[in-house]
């Protein structure tokens, strides 16, 4: 919840907020990927919940609540046939495959259907922002996952 509502950054263009730059879907993923992908998507429902009435931005809307949920779902569930201890190819093809289904298709489309404009509008700021994110998310999330281990939370 801090990391996304708090700790985050909008990029503004045209006056419209165009993309948000986060480090928020870092704990979701990990939830699913350590806690398996029921926990995973019950941990972005509720941080979504949990957080719009401490700090919201703009209008509810459940299509972004639904996308966190899948946010931490998508990886617990595809972590189901990763071999342990995760390989930094698992981990990229998780967040890469995460990201893309959540931020770049759903996420873009809730917008337009909130903004009015079109997907093709929306689409390009938010690639350029999954292209600068991937990397940071899949370093964090193995840094973290390798700190787990040592600690045994991650057996």
């Amino acid at each position: 919840i801090i990391l996304t509502r708090y700790f985050s950054y909008m990029v503004y263009i045209g006056g419209l907020q165009a993309i948000r730059l986060s480090f928020g879907e870092i704990p979701l993923m990990l939830s699913g990927m350590i806690l398996g992908p029921v926990y995973g998507g019950f941990t972005g429902a509720l941080a979504d919940l949990i957080g719009y009435p401490l700090n919201p931005q703009g209008a509810y809307f459940p299509g972004f609540t639904l996308t966190a949920a899948i946010s931490g779902f998508l990886p617990g569930l595809m972590g189901r046939w990763v071999k342990k201890p995760w390989s930094w190819m698992s981990i990229s093809l998780v967040v890469g495959i995460t990201t893309i289904l959540t931020s770049l298709i759903l996420n873009t489309m809730w917008l337009k259907i909130l903004m009015g404009k079109a997907f093709a509008v929306l689409l390009p700021p938010r690639v350029l922002a999954a292209v600068i994110l991937i990397p940071i998310y899949v370093l964090v999330i193995q840094l973290l996952l390798r700190a787990f281990s040592k600690l045994n939370i991650n057996s």
